[in-house]
C-alpha cells in the first residue's frame, strides 16, 4: 500500500467458533492503518461454553435433513447476534462493525466445498451493526484451503515472523514464498485432544494438566520433527 492511502482506525468485534465445540469467543479489537501500517490492539475478550441444546445441535448439523439444517443456520445466527449484543450492551462499546467466522459443519477444499453457518443477517438483524460473514467461500472457490484472514492478518499483523502457527481445533500455518503468502492445514490439534478428555469426562484439558502428567514419545517426536515439506508441495498448497 502506497502513503497516499487514507488512514484507518476501527472498532470490530471478532466471533469465532471452535471446530473442537469448546464454546464462543468473542474479541473487541482496535484496527489501525497509519503510514503504510497496520497494527492492532486487544481491547476486551470474553468466551462461554455452549448451552448443551446448542451444542448438541451442533454437533450433530452435518446428520440433518435439508430443513433441519436451513432452520440451524438462521436459529444460530439469531443466538450470535444475542450473544454479542449482551457484550455490547455490558462493555457499553460500540463497534464498527461484527465480524463473524460461522461454525464450520463442512470443509472439503479439495472439491471446492465449504460451508459455515450462523446467518450475518440474522446477527445484524439482532444487534443493528454492519456484520460481514462467510469468509471462507471465495477462497475455497478460488481453489484455496478456505482460511483467507488467518494468512491475510499474519502478513500484515505479524511481520517480524517468518512463519506463523496457528493452533486450534485444526493447526495452520503462513509464511511467505516468491513473494506470496502461503498457508494451509497441517493436522487436527483441540479437535483431538477434547475427544480424548470427553472419553474421561472432561470438555477439555484444563491448562494442559492432563498433557503435563504424561511423558514424551520421544521416538514418535523425533520422526515427526524429521518430516520435510517440499517447495512443489508447498506450491499444490
Amino acid at each position: 500500500m502506497s502513503n497516499d492511502h487514507p488512514n484507518i482506525d476501527i472498532k470490530v468485534i471478532g466471533v469465532m467458533s471452535g471446530t473442537s465445540l469448546d464454546g464462543l469467543d468473542l474479541c473487541y479489537a482496535r484496527f489501525t492503518f497509519n503510514n503504510s501500517v497496520w497494527d492492532y490492539q486487544i481491547l476486551l475478550t470474553e468466551d462461554e461454553a455452549y448451552p448443551k441444546e446448542v451444542k448438541n445441535k451442533l454437533a450433530s448439523a452435518q446428520l440433518m435433513d435439508a430443513l433441519s439444517y436451513a432452520r440451524l443456520h438462521s436459529d444460530y445466527g439469531i443466538f450470535l447476534g444475542q450473544r454479542i449484543k449482551a457484550f455490547v450492551d455490558k462493555h457499553s462499546i460500540k463497534p464498527d462493525l461484527i465480524s463473524s467466522h460461522g461454525h464450520t459443519i463442512f470443509h472439503q477444499p479439495s472439491i471446492r466445498f465449504t460451508a459455515q453457518i450462523g446467518a450475518g443477517a440474522c446477527i445484524a438483524a439482532e444487534t443493528n451493526i454492519n456484520t460481514i460473514c462467510d469468509f471462507r467461500a471465495g477462497d475455497v472457490a478460488l481453489n484455496g484451503q478456505g482460511a483467507p484472514l488467518v494468512p491475510i492478518g499474519d502478513r500484515y499483523l505479524f511481520t517480524d515472523y517468518d512463519y506463523c502457527l496457528n493452533l486450534g481445533g485444526f493447526s495452520n500455518i503462513s509464511f511467505e514464498t516468491e513473494n506470496k503468502r502461503i498457508a494451509f492445514d497441517i493436522c487436527p490439534v483441540n479437535y483431538v485432544l477434547n475427544h480424548y478428555m470427553n472419553s474421561v469426562g472432561e470438555d477439555y484439558d484444563k491448562d494442559g494438566g492432563t498433557a503435563r502428567s504424561g511423558n514424551v514419545d520421544e521416538k514418535l517426536l523425533n520422526e515427526l520433527n524429521s518430516l520435510s515439506i517440499t517447495r512443489s508441495q508447498v506450491q499444490n498448497h
